[in-house]
C-alpha cells in the first residue's frame, strides 16, 4: 500500500468509524474494477454478496469485502451461503479483505473452500489471487485518489453517485 494510500484510509477510518469505513472501501473498490476494464459491476450497499464483477467475455467474481484493523475478519454463514447462491450464476467466489495498516494491500482470496467464523488475515494467503491483487490494487490507489475529497465530505452519498455516474448499478434498500 502506497503512504500517501494508508494515510487517506486511516483519515476516512478516523472520521467515519469501522462500519461506515468499510461501505466507503466496497464502493470504491466497486469503483477500481470498472477502472480496470470490468464493465458489468453490481455494488450493494445493503444485503447480500458486496459486489458482482464481470467482463465481457471472461472472469466473473462475487466478492465479499472486509475491512478489519485487527488481524482477524469475521466471515458469517451468510456471507458464505450468498457467495455460494451467485457461485450457480457462474461467478466465483471471493473474499476481498483489506488489513488497515501501513504495509497491507488488499487480499483476494478463493472463498469456496473458506469455513464460516474468525479467520486469521495472514491465513487467507494461501488462498489468495495474485494475479487479480495485482491488477486491482493500483486502480484502488487511483480510485481513493480521485474521491476521497467527495467521500470525506459527504461519505456513501457521494461515492453512491459516483458509482451511478459511472454506470454501475447500487443496491441501496433491502432485496
Amino acid at each position: 500500500m502506497e503512504t500517501e494510500t494508508y494515510g487517506r484510509l486511516e483519515k476516512l477510518h478516523a472520521k467515519y468509524g469501522s462500519r461506515e469505513f468499510g461501505k466507503l472501501c466496497q464502493k470504491l473498490l466497486a469503483i477500481a474494477f470498472q477502472m480496470a476494464g470490468y464493465s458489468h459491476i453490481v455494488e450493494r450497499g445493503v444485503q447480500g454478496v458486496d459486489i458482482d464483477v464481470a467482463k465481457e467475455k471472461g472472469s466473473k467474481y462475487a466478492i465479499e469485502v472486509k475491512t478489519t484493523t485487527k488481524k482477524y475478519i469475521n466471515f458469517e454463514v451468510k456471507d458464505m451461503e450468498g457467495l455460494q447462491r451467485r457461485k450457480k450464476d457462474g461467478y466465483q467466489p471471493i473474499l476481498a479483505v483489506l488489513c488497515l495498516n501501513m504495509f497491507s494491500d488488499w487480499i483476494f482470496a478463493k472463498a469456496d473452500r473458506l469455513k464460516p467464523g474468525s479467520i486469521y488475515v495472514a491465513r487467507l494467503r494461501a488462498y489468495k489471487l495474485c494475479e487479480l491483487e495485482k491488477c486491482i490494487t493500483p486502480f484502488f490507489d487511483k480510485a481513493l485518489n480521485e474521491h476521497f475529497k467527495g467521500a470525506m465530505r459527504e461519505g456513501q452519498r457521494y461515492l453512491n453517485d459516483v458509482l451511478r455516474q459511472r454506470g454501475i448499478k447500487v443496491s441501496e434498500t433491502w432485496s
